[in-house]
């Protein structure tokens, strides 16, 4: 049960830093499936502060490390596509061993991974929780290992 007052943790960014937030993807609760978006938006890399654009490779590379710690993905997707909503913001996507088999089981014809169409199946897939997956849990552990990295301070 949350606690009156507190949101899940789905529903709150797991990290902010001087110049991103990173939070869980509100709309596919894959465990890990994160989206890092810029502190202040901008519909262009282009438009990134000097400062933010400084960050950004070091947000996402600590990012993808807390998720490969505690996901064990076979492979993190990272994506910009910034279709949806025109702002930019990244998608870190880990491709765990689970959904490359739903993955080929709902698709047998595809004999070779394509990380776009994967990732569109996913995102069209499963839009409410997974049942046997806390994702709280995985977000929570996220969080921690995000906390205490160095893009912290």
């Amino acid at each position: 049960m949350t606690p009156v007052g507190a949101e899940p943790i789905a529903k709150r960014n797991i990290f902010v830093n001087a110049h991103f937030r990173i939070e869980p993807c509100a709309s596919c609760p894959i465990p890990g499936y994160l989206i890092v978006s810029p502190c202040v938006p901008v519909s262009s890399l282009a438009e990134l502060s000097p400062d933010a654009e400084a960050a950004l490779g070091a947000t996402l590379v600590a990012a993808t490390r807390a998720i490969e710690a505690v996901v064990h993905p076979q492979r993190v997707y990272c994506a910009l596509f910034a279709e949806e909503t025109r702002s930019v913001h990244f998608h870190l996507f880990p491709r765990s061993d689970w959904l490359l088999s739903a993955y080929s089981c709902a698709h047998p014809e595809d004999t070779e991974i394509s990380g776009p169409r994967l990732m569109d199946w996913a995102r069209r897939t499963f839009q409410n929780p997974i049942t046997g997956m806390d994702s709280d849990e995985t977000f929570e552990k996220i969080r921690t290992r995000l906390t205490s990295s160095t893009i912290a301070g």
